[in-house]
């Protein structure tokens, strides 16, 4: 790699933004697309899911659920949660789908537990 040369590159089209305030724009947008995992308390097997009906007050609380949740990107997250009322997961036992609407309800968005 020649001197000078950045090393990591910004996206197509993007002005390259130096220093301090470069690097964590590149930190932030590394971190808002990277996929996570799904919290095993969130996926126990079973016969239920989760309906998202609507975000509420707090909607940035309710996008790292859905991400934790998931195991979505924020951006995904926040592309699901958009669509509401959305069903965000399926396929957990009715103990996972309490704990995920529990969390749900406890920062404001309103959500329901359904069977299939």
């Amino acid at each position: 790699m020649p001197d000078g040369e950045p090393i990591h590159s910004p996206p197509v089209g993007a002005p390259s933004v130096k220093g301090l305030k470069g690097w964590l724009q590149r930190r932030a947008e590394t971190a808002l697309n990277r996929p996570g995992r799904a919290s095993p308390a969130f996926t126990e097997p079973g016969e239920h899911h989760v309906v998202l009906q609507v975000i509420g007050a707090r909607p940035v609380q309710v996008l790292a659920i859905i991400a934790q949740v998931t195991g979505l990107d924020l951006m995904s997250a926040s592309n699901l949660a958009r669509d509401a009322p959305v069903v965000l997961v399926s396929g957990i036992s009715e103990a996972s789908a309490d704990r995920v609407v529990a969390r749900l309800v406890k920062v404001g968005a309103k959500a329901v537990v359904g069977e299939r």
